[in-house]
């Protein structure tokens, strides 16, 4: 259906947010490459660095299993190889199990998130593509689509390698692709997982710990109670990194840092972040559904009914900041040639509010009937009613004097 812009209605207002005022304006945080996302709407709330190339590590398999999930079935049997520890320096973390054993996907992913074995990365990736070489260029397709600029991957585990790159930016972009899938979610907010027995192994005794100390509750210095996963990293040249992403408040942020230079950096500046990003930020409801946007006169409908409000289908929700005021702009664009009758409910045109630099986009519907009018149609079966009546009326008359100039001939 073609749209036309029909009204842009610029709306500069200022709007004083009756919240209680956050002391802290200013966030410190030490790790060398940081930045914190809101979930929703992708809004950058702070950031360190967060464009500068630097080393991923194991954040890597973040990618690996959105490709892996994207290209087949959770319940497709893999076959554990060897092979896939060839290459992998010594001191690289290696699952223990044995050649030939047979695993689901799913328990090969719990495996590769949980635990981070750089094998099963590499054992996913020759079942998702027949090779290393070609799942790799599937990580870059993908990570192009997601909107990565600064990212190189030429490997499925953050094997260090000087053309395997990233930046913070990027890392969060794929954060928020990998929680898209509800099997990734779940997995990476375990804090272990048993494997149970398989074709190789008939025991139910392999329990595989998470690496993410943000998950554990004994863990004094890392434990954040909002955090939901993902992924750490570590080598040598990429230092400690971690994906993660947090729920509060009806709001989902995610944060990711970049080689710092111990662990307990790694955390206290996520935490830092998301303390930050929930105190100082807030879902606020701009219109909600139902809400009168724009009234409009209908082309043939009754005079009752001619007059339509345009109402928003659902709420507008907003991040906004609690210190800052804001302006909202309304765009409007209603669709091309409304006409009666229209039903209530039908979706009539979009409204867009931007935001401090987002857009928050909603349908548009009739907020009540509107009926056609017949007047239109009276008047031209009257018109038609009038043509009839005056046609025969003058072929009477036409007939009547035929009538008398042909006695007057014969006379």
């Amino acid at each position: 259906m073609k749209i036309k812009k029909v009204i842009c209605l610029i709306l500069i207002c200022l709007l004083i947010l009756p919240v209680t005022i956050v002391k802290a304006t200013d966030l410190e945080v030490s790790a060398p490459m940081a930045i914190l996302m809101d979930g929703r709407t992708g809004k950058v709330l702070y950031e360190k660095h967060a464009y500068e190339k630097a080393y991923p590590a194991s954040l890597t398999k973040m990618l690996t299993a959105i490709v892996v999930v994207e290209n087949c079935n959770l319940t497709d049997i893999v076959t554990y190889s060897n092979e896939s520890q060839e290459g992998l320096p010594q001191g690289y973390i290696v699952s223990n199990l044995t050649d030939g054993e047979q695993l689901t996907v799913e328990q090969m992913l719990n495996l590769l998130l949980i635990s981070s074995y750089n094998d099963i990365a590499n054992v996913l990736a020759i079942h998702v593509a027949g090779s290393i070489e070609a799942f790799t260029e599937l990580m870059n397709k993908k990570a192009e689509e997601i909107g990565c600029k600064n990212s190189h991957f030429t490997n499925t585990n953050g094997l260090h390698e000087e053309n395997h790159y990233t930046t913070a930016y990027d890392m969060a972009l794929i954060s928020r692709e990998a929680m898209k899938h509800e099997s990734l979610r779940e997995i990476v907010a375990k804090i272990y997982y048993e494997l149970g027995s398989t074709n190789k192994y008939s025991g139910t005794d392999r329990i595989y710990e998470t690496t993410n100390g943000l998950l554990l509750s004994g863990n004094e210095t890392g434990y954040y109670e909002y955090a939901r996963g993902i992924k750490t990293g570590f080598t040598t040249p990429a230092g400690s990194c971690l994906a993660s992403y947090a729920v509060k408040n009806n709001m989902e942020l995610y944060a990711v840092v970049l080689k710092c230079t111990t662990a307990e950096e790694r955390y206290v500046s996520l935490k830092s972040m998301y303390e930050y990003g929930f105190d100082r930020y807030k879902n606020e409801t701009i219109a909600t559904a139902g809400e009168n946007v724009q009234t409009i006169d209908i082309k043939g409908a009754t005079l009752k009914t001619k007059k339509m409000n345009a109402v928003l289908e659902e709420d507008i929700i907003a991040l906004v900041d609690q210190e800052a005021l804001y302006t909202i702009a309304i765009g409007v664009e209603l669709n091309n040639n409304l006409k009666a009758p229209i039903q209530k409910g039908t979706q009539v045109g979009t409204v867009k509010y931007e935001i401090d630099g987002i857009t928050y986009e909603a349908n548009l519907v009739a907020g009540n009937d509107v009926e056609k009018s017949h007047m239109l149609a009276f008047f031209i079966f009257l018109f038609l009613t009038l043509i009839i009546i005056f046609g025969t009326i003058k072929t009477i008359e036409n007939h009547r004097k035929k009538i008398r100039m042909n006695k007057i001939r014969n006379m």
